[in-house]
């Protein structure tokens, strides 16, 4: 499956940290529409990494680098991602709940972010009002969106911040994507039930060595 889709709320959390001659990496760019929009806007060095071959090649216009590799391939071999450079912001845009190893994803990112870095990651909520009416009536159907035919992972508004915060990343801010304005506000009081989709803006916890 191709994806040619931006989230308006990842834009906004990149913009505020986004300084002219950042470097960004895309994991999972699709065809690199935010790419292509993020570079409109400011001068920057913008990598992507993607697994199919027809949007790589559309991607690979609008991006400085396109890597075209399968996740878990890169997730197997650590020395890749760890050899590509250091990077101001990393950004996860649907990603993890399709990978079977999340954690080993996040770490390996940790090894490739700045220590002032910023790692953006947006990721479904499965406990969303619709999901849990469809179960309350034994429906689970993959039909887009939150239940994609391609999750594996499936997070709550816990989990996922448990997934973040054990692999080394401090939660600075969380928002949601939703695709209405009142279901949008509903989503900042209750963010576990009526949230589409968390989207986290984290810093990667420095240790002493």
């Amino acid at each position: 499956m191709i994806y040619d889709t931006h989230n308006p709320e990842v834009i906004n959390f990149l913009f505020q940290e986004a300084k002219p001659g950042v470097r960004i990496l895309d994991v999972g760019c699709g065809t690199g529409k935010l790419g292509k929009l993020i570079k409109s806007k400011i001068n920057c060095y913008i990598e992507g990494i993607e697994i199919d071959p027809e949007a790589a090649k559309i991607a690979q216009k609008g991006y400085d680098k396109i890597i075209e590799i399968n996740l878990e391939e890169l997730i197997a071999q650590k020395k890749l991602l760890g050899a590509i450079g250091k990077y101001d912001i990393i950004i996860l845009g649907d990603i993890l709940e399709h990978i079977r190893q999340p954690d080993e994803l996040l770490r390996s990112c940790q090894d490739v972010l700045k220590d002032n870095g910023y790692l953006i990651a947006s990721i479904p909520n499965i406990a969303n009002w619709m999901i849990r009416i469809k179960l309350l009536f034994g429906i689970f159907n993959y039909s887009g969106g939150i239940l994609d035919e391609g999750h594996v992972r499936f997070f709550t508004y816990k989990t996922a911040r448990r997934l973040l915060q054990k692999n080394g990343y401090s939660i600075i801010s969380v928002t949601n994507n939703n695709h209405t304005i009142p279901i949008k506000v509903l989503g900042r009081i209750w963010k576990r039930l009526f949230a589409f989709q968390f989207v986290f803006k984290c810093r990667r916890n420095i240790y002493d060595e």
